[in-house]
């Protein structure tokens, strides 16, 4: 019973901490923090391949993409994050500078000054055809994209109150630039970015 209550006033603790932070300090950040992150919003929390963060019918159409500027031990670049290993693995693609805040439709600066970004990706079309005969329309398939992406932001949100950092989402930029500038194929299109950083304070 001590333990139930030490860790509600935990989350409650957190919950109460958690804000949307847009100015970052020119440092990195731990590698360890931000696989914390990551698995907090993706990683994997059983033998059966369940995950962090809620997915209908266990689908789990999202994909954890990392743009990387500022990490301990972690070269500059994009990565792909892994749930089953927890780790980071290189993505092939360079994300030039200035790239991402050109796809959004304002001026974003949080989006090139965040240590790091985590693009949650989401495959559209395999929730829509998965879910087709609950709506043929599309749209059942695509709320649930929609609503696991703000699970997994929502938690790493909280992984990123408890490492001592900072971020914020980003959710307006244009669709097909941003796919563009984050070198996406027609399987994945980019639904949040997620800046992450030390505050400035």
């Amino acid at each position: 019973m001590r333990n139930g209550c030490f860790k509600r006033h935990t989350l409650q603790h957190l919950l109460a901490r958690r804000r949307s932070v847009r100015s970052y300090a020119d440092e990195p950040v731990p590698l360890s923090a931000l696989l914390n992150i990551l698995s907090a919003g993706q990683g994997r929390t059983s033998t059966e391949g369940k995950r962090a963060a809620p997915s209908a019918h266990a689908l789990y159409p999202l994909t954890l993409g990392v743009v990387v500027r500022r990490v301990d031990g972690l070269a500059p670049g994009f990565y792909r994050f892994e749930p089953e290993s927890a780790q980071l693995k290189p993505g092939g693609h360079c994300v030039q500078t200035g790239a991402l805040n050109a796809a959004a439709l304002g001026d974003e600066t949080w989006l090139e000054d965040a240590a790091v970004v985590v693009v949650i990706i989401g495959n559209r079309g395999l929730a829509i055809q998965h879910f087709a005969e609950q709506q043929a329309d599309g749209l059942r398939g695509a709320r649930y994209v929609d609503f696991e992406a703000g699970a997994v932001a929502q938690s790493m949100y909280l992984a990123v109150t408890a490492e001592g950092l900072g971020s914020v989402v980003v959710m307006g930029f244009d669709d097909a630039a941003m796919t563009s500038a984050l070198g996406l194929d027609e399987s994945g299109q980019p639904v949040a970015l997620f800046c992450v950083g030390r505050p400035v304070v």
